[in-house]
């Protein structure tokens, strides 16, 4: 096995992990912390995004194009996990 397929699997093992993680973790997540639990599975989906951007795009490379598309990419994170929270703050005044 070469080093790049090596690199890959390992990407692929680290992707699988986190999500079996974050199924697991549904199981047993207690109701009262859904902004949270929002907030954790938004920091997973920013990893993710970052392990398939660097490894399976080769952006490892060019680590300043891989600084741009984190910051989007975490922005726009931001901006749902955000919206969540003004929903159900919205909710509770309502």
């Amino acid at each position: 096995m070469s080093a790049a397929e090596k690199s890959l699997l390992r990407a692929w093992t680290v992707l699988m992990a986190l999500s079996l993680a974050l199924a697991l973790a549904e199981a047993v997540r207690p109701g009262e912390y859904r902004l949270l639990w929002i907030a954790i599975v938004g920091a997973v989906a920013v990893w993710k995004a970052r392990v398939v951007l660097s490894s399976y795009l080769g952006l490892h490379r060019a680590p300043a194009a891989l600084a741009g598309f984190m910051l989007a990419i975490a922005v726009i994170i931001a901006i749902v996990v955000s919206s969540f929270a003004l929903q159900a703050l919205i909710a509770n005044f309502a």
